[in-house]
């Protein structure tokens, strides 16, 4: 928690530092490249390192060393990183060059960033199957610190080279990466051989939550960046500024719901259903409160804030309606937490089909480019947080009948 929440704010010290050096139009370039960095780098390794988590725990309670799960891991990053390379540089001339204001740097600082995430996210599963949280935390403190140092160092030298700043994302991840392996050496020891499906049974579900869940927190300023070409080249990073102010409610709940999911599971596993679903209900009751709330005061100060911290001007229709997708974002992954718990992660997975589906459909209707990005988010989440909670209601529903919940 401490380490996430140390990521956290030297993340917004980065873009603050970034903003104030590079200027309006460098900066919307880089606000596009870490869309694309934070949706691409999760949305395809975090389920790696989850896979690469519960192997390494399965084999921890074995006394089995976890080398070889890492070295099959490692393949099959790497084929997902071919695979990624060759996608993006197929799209370079056919769109992807005018998106990164046509930079070559800033495509080099893509490729090396994923990359980079890619090894970072092998390093974590091992500490997080080894139950070493602490170094896990330390982790994304040494990430989120480093970036910033690399910035500010930057600012103070006086580079403006927006793809300077850009290569700072790999060697953040690149640094975490090293001072994280220093704790997971001791447990990379020789063991039985692991087979591909040791780390592949969930992979297809994890990949799409993950894809869906780094799409909707991430996409808006790429969105911008296609649909708003009359704005400039600084629209994308004024809308970044207003995103990750308005988001400072699901950084918080992101880090916490991992502990929520082992509550829930344990009621289930115990068959505890009623407890369960009065934790669900509690959960997401609280969530939908802070989502409320924090649409308000995204309207009344988020404005005032973007401004002092980043000299950028944003309205506060904006900032309430990126407050609100947030919030439904939030409420979104409560629910979804439920489905998980109760062993249904391809039900799961529907919500997030959903909201990626709606969100281009819902950007259709309004005439202003930042409008049609917020709506689409808002309806985005909004309609994956109905289908998650039918899905709810339905489980909930065949487990009273089944005579295991009480009405």
């Amino acid at each position: 928690m401490v380490g996430l929440a140390i990521n956290g704010l030297a993340t917004y010290g980065f873009l603050v530092v970034a903003r104030r050096s590079l200027g309006d139009e460098a900066y919307g370039g880089l606000a596009v490249l870490w869309g694309f960095v934070y949706i691409l780098g999760p949305g395809i390794f975090q389920p790696l390192e989850q896979e690469v988590a519960r192997a390494t725990a399965g084999r921890m309670s074995r006394g089995e060393g976890s080398a070889p799960v890492l070295r099959q891991a490692s393949r099959v990053g790497a084929m997902a990183m071919t695979v990624l390379t060759v996608g993006i540089l197929a799209w370079w001339p056919f769109g992807l060059a005018g998106l990164l204001d046509h930079r070559i740097d800033l495509l080099v600082a893509l490729l090396a960033s994923l990359a980079a995430f890619g090894v970072a996210e092998l390093v974590r599963g091992i500490l997080s199957g080894r139950h070493k949280f602490r170094e896990y935390g330390r982790y994304f403190a040494v990430e989120g610190i480093s970036r910033f140092v690399l910035a500010f160092g930057f600012g103070i030298i006086g580079f403006q080279v927006v793809g300077v700043f850009g290569f700072s994302l790999a060697a953040a991840f690149g640094i975490g990466a090293l001072v994280a392996y220093r704790s997971v050496k001791p447990f990379v020891n020789p063991g039985p051989p692991a087979a591909l499906h040791e780390l592949t049974p969930a992979l297809g579900l994890l990949l799409v939550t993950s894809i869906g869940e780094a799409f909707l927190l991430n996409v808006g300023p790429v969105a911008l960046s296609i649909v708003g070409d009359e704005l400039g080249d600084e629209a994308p990073g004024v809308f970044l500024n207003g995103l990750i102010i308005s988001r400072v409610p699901l950084f918080f709940f992101q880090a916490v719901k991992a502990s929520l999911l082992p509550s829930l599971a344990t009621l289930a596993g115990n068959e505890d259903l009623r407890g369960f679903r009065d934790l669900q209900l509690r959960l997401v009751a609280g969530v939908a409160a802070v989502a409320g709330s924090s649409m308000v005061l995204g309207g009344l100060i988020g404005p005032w804030i973007v401004e002092a911290a980043f000299g950028d001007v944003i309205g506060a229709r904006s900032m309430a309606l990126l407050a609100g997708s947030g919030g439904g974002l939030m409420v979104m992954l409560s629910l979804s937490l439920g489905l998980v718990a109760l062993d249904h992660t391809r039900l799961a997975v529907v919500g997030f089909v959903v909201a990626i589906v709606v969100f281009p459909i819902a950007m259709q209707f309004p005439d202003d480019a930042f409008l049609q990005v917020e709506v689409g988010l808002l309806a985005a989440v909004v309609a994956g947080s109905l289908a998650t909670a039918v899905l709810l209601r339905y489980e909930y529903a065949m487990h009273t009948a089944a005579g295991r919940l009480s009405k």
